[in-house]
């Protein structure tokens, strides 16, 4: 079984895939146990990287910051589901 440390650094490998160049800020994490399931769900904020040479002097730097939850599956670290905010 992961612990909640390799459960996050799975996490934010795959945020940053899909993400290029974002900055991860975990902010709190859940062990939740099913019947036959563990899954660690991690919750924090996600700033991403503005790709416009124009939005970085015009937008506020916290517009390209959003929440998320992240589910990750803790016996094989697979992630379950993700969301944005």
């Amino acid at each position: 079984m992961l612990t909640l440390t390799e459960a996050q650094r799975v996490a934010q490998r795959f945020l940053q895939a899909k993400y290029f160049h974002s900055r991860i800020n975990f902010e709190a994490s859940q062990l939740l146990v099913w019947e036959d399931r563990s899954v660690y769900k991690l919750q924090g904020k996600i700033t991403m990287r503005s790709l416009g040479l124009l939005d970085r002097f015009i937008l506020d730097k916290s517009a390209n910051t959003y929440n998320f939850t992240i589910e990750v599956e803790a016996q094989r670290g697979h992630i379950v589901s993700y969301r944005l905010t």
